[in-house]
């Protein structure tokens, strides 16, 4: 059995304890705290998966650990599934959230094939897993090229003025001093 999924996720759910605390020891209570990242998400629900938990479980367990309103949304999800409410409604709340109802359209979109069919949510885990990668590789480079052209530019048009005035023009002077 590999073990490296579970000590990775172990270490992500410590990491994310760490940050819910300050320095003191005190619990930020009431601290605005961005939401995870959504791969973050996906990889400890496989592990929850992984280790026999069933969908609400693993939902219930992630959201758990997980700081903020976000987390909060997941085990209230995983409450109405587990209560029996159907998929849309038990999603409905989460999905309408201003401010992380993206993020949880993404997380029902990946899970609800495996709750209405019944089968393994994991291999649609590791493909939104792959394809949340994939988008964020491609703004990467999307970005890395447009600051490329945003640096290239000013320095071009600095660079090449001075070029001109300090090589070109004195040879050219030089060579038309010499023809004459």
């Amino acid at each position: 059995m590999d073990l490296k999924p579970l000590i990775a996720a172990l270490s992500s759910i410590l990491a994310l304890l760490l940050i819910e605390f300050d320095v003191s020891g005190e619990r930020l209570v009431g601290k605005q705290i961005s939401a995870p990242s959504l791969s973050l998400v996906l990889a400890l629900l496989g592990v929850a998966v992984r280790q026999g938990a069933s969908l609400p479980r693993a939902m219930s367990v992630v959201g758990g650990l997980l700081p903020g309103p976000y987390g909060l949304r997941m085990v209230r999800v995983a409450h109405l599934l587990g209560r029996g409410n159907g998929w849309d409604l038990s999603w409905s709340g989460a999905i309408g959230d201003p401010d992380y109802g993206q993020s949880m359209q993404v997380l029902a979109d990946c899970l609800e094939p495996s709750w209405r069919l019944g089968s393994s949510p994991l291999a649609r885990i590791e493909t939104t897993m792959r394809q949340l990668h994939r988008h964020a590789r491609s703004v990467l480079a999307r970005v890395a090229a447009t600051i490329t052209v945003r640096l290239l530019v000013p320095t071009g048009l600095c660079i090449l003025p001075a070029f001109v005035l300090i090589g070109v023009i004195p040879c050219i002077a030089a060579f038309a001093g010499g023809m004459s």
